[in-house]
């Protein structure tokens, strides 16, 4: 994440890749937080997934203020100390979340979230899982999105007993 935050960070926006200003901060309602959270955009690989899936006018990511502070505060001497898997106590209480959101041109708005423990153990999940909906076939041919290949809502409903939960409202 340092050597991404980097790069410049780009929203998706009539049809095309554009640079988004710089320092541009919002504030969001986050599940489970009882104020709104500051975030700044960032340069998330992910985003530039949603376009190829979706129909959208304008896609932009964005982490917490401070997450995005400590990632440009990064120098290779820290980024070197880091141990590549974090202790196994540590992993299972760490929590994340995503979120999404998105509003049509009158105004209506949907929110949805997907948060759990420790995300190196679901990726490893995720992973097999996928290979695992692969290998069954069906799926189509080409470079795709995982929204593309699999039910999103299957897919996150088979999480839930590795301590996923998520919403859309």
């Amino acid at each position: 994440m340092a050597e991404v935050g980097a790069d410049e960070p780009l929203e998706y926006a009539d049809g095309d890749w554009h640079p988004v200003e710089a320092g541009v901060p919002s504030k969001i309602a986050v599940p489970g937080e009882e104020e709104y959270v500051a975030v700044r955009s960032f340069p998330l690989p992910g985003v530039v997934m949603a376009p190829r899936h979706i129909q959208a006018g304008h896609v932009r990511s964005a982490l917490r203020e401070e997450v995005v502070e400590l990632f440009l505060s990064l120098s290779a001497d820290v980024v070197e100390g880091v141990p590549e898997i974090p202790d196994a106590d540590a992993r299972a209480s760490e929590r994340w979340l995503m979120l999404a959101q998105a509003a049509d041109g009158r105004g209506r708005q949907v929110q949805g979230w997907v948060t759990g423990l420790d995300p190196y153990r679901l990726t490893a999940v995720i992973a097999v899982e996928g290979a695992r909906r692969l290998a069954e076939g069906g799926a189509p041919s080409g470079a795709r999105t995982p929204a593309e290949v699999f039910d999103p809502a299957d897919f996150l409903k088979f999480l839930e007993p590795f301590g996923v939960t998520w919403q859309i409202k």
